[in-house]
């Protein structure tokens, strides 16, 4: 762990306006489950020293790479189910998907369901609220609200911190109805609401549209925080994978604008760089779910201008200076392409006088924020950074 103390020019877009419905069902105890799905979540919640004996029993060593043991039952999960699905007419046909609209929709449906299904359900919401948001385009953003019940020693009247949160998914699929359950997780555990941005999705909204949503979330947030029992001068911003490179982009354009910053970013795995060198790239490219082969796919459509991936807001890692950004916390997984571009982040973050906190879960991989129902070091990864994220941003009330 490292502590260190302490660019878009884009006009601000028109946001006095919002709808709200309450959703109360949004986090159902039980899905309609199919029996395959019921015996697939009863397997992955065995006991870890289950999957410990099945590897034996297939005759495979633990997985070890750089010090960190691979999770038993994500390295069973990989070695029996993943990896032997993921044949070269498989990939090919899934590639193929995503350039039609009926593909993307079916690949989006079962990732939603997917996300949802092994993610632990936590504690209730005072409340959850529905919310769009006009667009700077015109259109409308949906945002999720989620808003804790009080715990810990805080005055019930005071004003709590606001998280602005975007998904992963490449910007390709992800949406808030996958990432509920996590976000409820985060909500409950930082104490803070937790606003989550349903961005627009490429192909159909190539860059700069999902950007630009994280940043019209972000402002409204600002202006309408109090509404929430938040705290307008505590909104920090946060994301994982995709979402974490559009929380960082939100930062860095308020930095260029010369308006108020997040007052930290929280940031789960990113995307900030698309460097094809670094050892994790190498080491996990194929086999471990984020491969490098989709992450072409994704540069190919959510980029597709080959100008746009030269701009200031392609790879974070490689800006001019870091410099003025809100602290930070990084966190990877030890099983991810995505390792060594993040802990360089990290460390350039510092290097540019950035207040960091550096995490990294070695026995976990990409995407371990939606298996926090099935994999115990997941679920212990997400309710630590949380509640550290919460307790950090509450240190800075009144910075700035």
């Amino acid at each position: 762990m490292m502590n260190k103390p302490t660019e878009s020019t884009a006009s601000t877009p028109s946001i006095s306006s919002t709808s709200s419905t309450t959703a109360p069902e949004l986090n159902p105890p039980e899905f309609t489950l199919t029996d395959a799905e019921r015996a697939h979540l009863a397997l992955l919640r065995e006991p870890e020293s289950r999957f410990i004996e099945r590897l034996h029993a297939l005759g495979t060593p633990r997985e070890c790479v750089d010090g960190d043991t691979l999770h038993p039952k994500a390295q069973w999960f990989l070695q029996t189910i993943a990896r032997p699905a993921d044949t070269p007419e498989s990939l090919d046909e899934e590639e193929a998907l995503m350039d039609t609209a009926e593909g993307r929709d079916a690949i989006r449906r079962f990732v939603d369901r997917a996300w949802a299904l092994k993610t632990r359900i936590g504690r209730p919401m005072a409340r959850v609220d529905d919310v769009r948001i006009p667009r700077r385009d015109g259109g409308e953003l949906p945002l999720r609200v989620y808003t804790p019940q009080r715990r810990g020693s805080e005055p019930m009247q005071s004003l709590l911190p606001l998280l602005v949160y975007c998904h992963g998914g490449g910007w390709l699929f992800g949406s808030i109805a996958a990432v509920d359950r996590a976000m409820r997780i985060l909500a409950d555990e930082a104490q803070m609401v937790v606003v989550s941005v349903d961005y627009r999705l490429a192909p159909e909204h190539p860059w700069p549209a999902a950007h630009d949503d994280a940043e019209d979330a972000f402002l409204w947030a600002v202006a309408h925080a109090s509404e929430w029992g938040a705290d307008p001068a505590m909104v920090a911003v946060g994301g994982d994978s995709a979402g974490g490179h559009l929380a960082v982009a939100t930062s860095r354009r308020q930095l260029a604008a010369g308006r108020p910053l997040p007052l930290a970013q929280l940031l789960y795995y990113p995307v900030v760089d698309w460097d094809r060198h670094t050892p994790s790239f190498h080491q996990f490219g194929a086999g471990y779910g984020l491969d490098a082969r989709f992450i072409d796919v994704m540069e190919r459509l959510v980029f597709p201008d080959p100008a746009t991936r030269q701009g200031p807001e392609f790879s974070h890692l490689r800006a001019q200076s870091l410099s003025g950004l809100p602290m930070s916390f990084v966190i990877t997984a030890g099983y991810d392409i995505l390792r060594d571009q993040g802990r360089a982040f990290a460390h350039r973050l510092q290097q540019d006088g950035v207040a960091v906190t550096y995490l990294n879960y070695g026995s976990l991989g990409h995407g371990f924020m939606q298996r926090s129902g099935v994999y115990d070091d997941a679920d212990r990864s997400c309710v630590g950074t949380a509640q550290v994220f919460g307790v950090a941003v509450r240190s800075r009330r009144g910075a700035g």
